[in-house]
């Protein structure tokens, strides 16, 4: 699928570009005015690079004077990714730079600025190579054309906030004012319940107009080495998400047990099923990264059940119960055990506000396969804990937490330590029921 290209004696410049039909197919959403984000997720070698790239050029050939935006994962990633993507279908000779090409080689490109990744067409365009990590970098400027590659992989950008931020910057007289999302899965993280569940961290309708295009690489005539990917990852728990453009669970995950069709239950639901007011609850302090308490009631078949869960970042432990007001999150909610996180502090506060706090057993050791436990299935196929789909953050967590990130300070895994504070403290404290001295 390489870019070619040929000037005629009247001087003007045509690109010689072939599309398959699931491409076409996302141009003409494009191209529509009727959508804010279009998605084209495809699996490998579906053709996502090659397409992000084509598009931002043609806006910007198309758009003189134009201001356009490729957003790669990071810069780290960026570099032998979609940077090189898009040098590659510059048309001309020797395009890539670090492979002793330059994109001032194309006939196209009038200058390219290594140090700031930015790229001058002949007609005044700019094209810019940044990267997510930063989600807020570009909120000063405005865009015709926005091109985020591998959207799946932003581990650290929040979705929501990023896409409210581009789409407050897409308001340029000569559009197309989209943003195009070219991603593979990458297990049930924020980019699936943004673009197939379409829903906010609350659980509403997500306001943004999506359209997504799913796209098979096994149907992409122009992939070379459609063979070798098809024996690789064909008929293995890896096809969904790396041929048909679908999700499937993060490899190496911590509670593989868990799923969306066996655990979580809707907040109606949840409301019916729960018995009684017994409840325990499990805290985890937080200020930069979210202050987290998740709220656990019973069944009467004697399951844990996730009923609500708070979830803030830049937030007290006020938030959470305020001694003085008598106010905040907890309050008006029926009282149990409340597992902390050791904050003496804050367990103070808590319970001068009334209520029994605990010092959670942290342990990882044990604590997670405990938690596992209760996630299989008895006799009558009933697993030992459901969740509400009102906790959308524990959901997440659940379907992305991996191995490899256990008892890392990168991980996301805020709410599953709140839960497992709460759970296998409670299991596994025989008095079960201290509370913590005033003047502790």
């Amino acid at each position: 699928m390489s870019s070619t290209a040929s000037s005629p004696q009247d001087g003007t410049l045509h690109l010689n570009w072939g599309y398959w039909d699931r491409q076409l197919d996302t141009i003409d959403a494009i191209d529509s005015g009727e959508h804010d984000v279009v998605v084209f997720r495809g699996g490998y070698g579906s053709g996502k690079t090659v397409l992000g790239a084509r598009k931002t050029l043609e806006v910007a050939l198309n758009t003189p004077r134009s201001d356009n935006l490729v957003l790669a994962p990071d810069a780290q990633k960026g570099g032998p990714s979609t940077y090189k993507g898009f040098f590659k279908q510059l048309p001309g000779e020797a395009t890539v730079p670090g492979e002793g090409g330059d994109p001032e080689n194309s006939p196209i490109v009038k200058d390219y600025h290594g140090t700031k990744r930015r790229v001058t067409l002949i007609n005044g365009s700019i094209i810019r190579l940044g990267s997510a990590d930063v989600w807020n970098r570009y909120a000063g400027s405005e865009f015709n054309f926005i091109w985020c590659d591998e959207v799946a992989h932003y581990e650290h950008t929040d979705l929501y906030d990023l896409n409210r931020m581009l789409l407050s910057r897409q308001r340029t007289e000569s559009g197309p004012n989209v943003t195009l999302w070219t991603s593979t899965g990458n297990g049930y993280n924020q980019f699936y319940d943004f673009v197939e569940r379409q829903r906010t961290p609350d659980d509403e309708p997500l306001p943004t107009r999506i359209h997504n295009v799913v796209a098979d690489s096994r149907n992409n005539p122009f992939l070379p080495e459609k063979e070798k990917l098809t024996r690789q990852f064909e008929g293995t728990a890896a096809e969904e998400q790396g041929l048909a453009g679908g999700f499937a669970a993060a490899e190496g995950l911590v509670y593989k047990e868990f799923s969306r069709e066996r655990h979580v239950v809707s907040e109606e639901l949840a409301g019916e099923l729960v018995s009684g007011d017994h409840r325990i609850y499990g805290y985890d302090a937080g200020w930069d990264d979210p202050r987290v308490v998740v709220e656990l009631g019973k069944t009467a078949y004697d399951q844990w059940i996730v009923l609500d869960l708070f979830h803030r970042s830049e937030s007290h432990p006020e938030d959470i119960l305020n001694p003085k007001t008598g106010g905040g999150w907890l309050a008006g909610k029926p009282k149990g055990m409340l597992y902390c996180e050791h904050e003496p502090a804050h367990m103070q506060k808590f319970q001068r506000a009334g209520w029994n706090t605990m010092k959670a057993n942290k342990s990882l050791d044990e604590g997670i396969p405990h938690v596992r436990s209760r996630l299989e299935l008895d006799d009558e196929r009933r697993p030992g804990l459901l969740v509400s789909d009102k906790c959308t953050e524990l959901i997440q967590e659940f379907l992305s937490y991996q191995e490899e990130q256990v008892g890392k300070k990168a991980a996301v895994d805020h709410c599953l330590d709140a839960l497992r504070y709460a759970l296998f403290t409670d299991d596994s404290t025989e008095t079960g029921r201290v509370s913590v001295p005033s003047a502790w």
